[in-house]
């Protein structure tokens, strides 16, 4: 931990994550505990209309659009192209594909197809509110006319914009970059610009493997030269490589969606990342899954929707796509479909403790409000919801480690704040029901003492 001259300072509002030992000063018998997502065992949406192929690809995009989610995702037609398709949904968990009458297809138009420009990859979508006739804009990839055509002039990124999702254009110039055929753009705009992950041409000159490069524009025509911001190490096996990476922002944070590929047995698994600038990225210890192939319907392959979670009440969804075999596999045994997993909302990681532990914040410029925890006091993860017998308790101290007089003794907190379909009470009181909010402005110290308890982030709550 770098040393500090000053205080830090936390925005208002903002949950403040443990993902690394910025906030943390000193700690005692505790340890970082990073969660895995889980898998619902049952896909969500499967290949079952007569122009879509048996195996269903989320290289795509999961937004709400005025009172509905879409699903942008992707499925070979029976022309020999690769459509863009949606499917609608209320409640982000139960899906319809929609008529739209908008692509002809086998004939008539009665099918949930919005685009059919060919083969194609990585259909992603951005959302950009300073652009009120065309919102919505789109990357791909596309590949030549002929093999022989790679890096030719119709190979890489070609870019599309509506005004509505449904109804798309091609850019002029229709080719934006000329990158890799595994790309996400960012659904926000970071400071003002459009994000891609993707893949340079020249990665395997560079790196010799797949690996994440970044490229930003002001204007969605114009890109920089993709720059190299995650490749494997010496930590990874030496048969693997990043097929792609999605990246969304949440809390002043970017996180990645890392597609982990072990190209020996050709499966990907999702691990997370993550940044403070979307630059320069940081790997969870230990490197494990965070979206597992642990269900039969996506044991070989699962890649992101390219916008990260949806939030459903107390839940983070992580939409993805899964499939059964991957590349070069017989028709036979070809299957794809889209399920999801889901988070605790902002449970990335817990300082967790067991029997007894603690650890000791930095100085913190309290900028006023309620101290608000997001924490599990339950013996464990598999405790039932109402069994929280563990405790968190709070000390308030000054920079010396003095008790501060407004807030004498320590505020103790037990429960579940995220759970049950909801989010519950996680406000910090001191005895005479005193709050931190006495401290606006002026350094504070927290220490935190647990036993059987996890804490995922704080914030002040004004």
């Amino acid at each position: 931990m770098p040393i500090r001259s000053e205080p830090a300072a936390i925005p208002a509002g903002v949950p403040q994550y443990f993902l690394d030992d910025e906030l943390i000063d000193k700690h005692h018998k505790v340890v970082r505990r990073w969660l895995p997502a889980t898998v619902f065992p049952y896909p969500t949406v499967v290949p079952d209309k007569p122009w879509e192929d048996r195996q269903l690809i989320l290289y795509g995009t999961v937004l709400r659009c005025k009172d509905q989610w879409r699903m942008y995702y992707g499925s070979s037609l029976p022309n020999g192209g690769r459509g863009v398709l949606i499917a609608v949904s209320d409640d982000g968990f139960r899906w319809q594909k929609p008529t739209l009458g908008i692509i002809e297809c086998n004939g008539n138009c009665a099918n949930n197809i919005v685009l059919n420009p060919g083969p194609n990859d990585g259909p992603s979508i951005a959302y950009d509110p300073d652009d009120p006739e065309h919102p919505y804009k789109m990357v791909m990839f596309q590949k030549g006319k002929r093999p022989e055509d790679k890096w030719g002039e119709t190979w890489g990124l070609h870019g599309f914009v509506s005004g509505d999702g449904l109804n798309w254009h091609p850019t002029d110039p229709p080719v934006i970059l000329k990158a890799g055929d595994r790309t996400n753009i960012m659904f926000t705009k970071p400071a003002g610009k459009f994000i891609c992950y993707t893949r340079h041409k020249d990665m395997f000159a560079h790196v010799g493997c797949r690996a994440i490069y970044r490229s930003d524009s002001g204007d969605f025509l114009h890109w920089t030269e993709p720059q190299l911001v995650l490749a494997p190490d010496l930590g990874d096996e030496p048969d693997v490589e990043f097929y792609g990476m999605s990246v969304f922002e949440r809390n002043g944070w970017f996180f990645g969606l890392l597609e982990y590929w072990k190209s020996s047995i050709d499966t990907i698994e999702v691990h997370l990342v993550y940044s403070k600038d979307g630059i320069n990225w940081k790997r969870p210890f230990p490197r494990t899954a965070f979206i597992a192939p642990c269900t039969e319907w996506n044991k070989t392959w699962s890649t992101c929707a390219s916008n990260g979670p949806i939030i459903v009440n107390e839940q983070m969804v992580f939409y993805f796509g899964g499939r059964w075999t991957a590349h070069h596999y017989d028709s036979a045994q070809q299957f794809g479909a889209i399920g999801y997993a889901s988070l605790p909302l902002d449970r990335f990681c817990a300082i967790e403790a067991a029997a007894l532990g603690s650890f000791t914040t930095v100085p913190i410029v309290w900028p006023g409000g309620d101290l608000v925890l997001n924490a599990d006091t339950r013996e464990s993860f598999s405790s039932h919801p109402a069994m929280c017998d563990g405790e968190i308790q709070v000390e308030a101290l000054d920079e010396s480690l003095q008790p501060i007089e407004q807030l004498p003794g320590k505020a103790v907190f037990q429960g579940n704040t995220h759970s049950r379909c909801g989010i519950h009470d996680g406000t910090v009181r001191w005895p005479g029901a005193k709050s931190l909010d006495c401290m606006r402005g002026k350094a504070v110290v927290l220490r935190f003492t647990m036993r059987h308890a996890r804490l995922f982030t704080i914030t002040a709550a004004l």
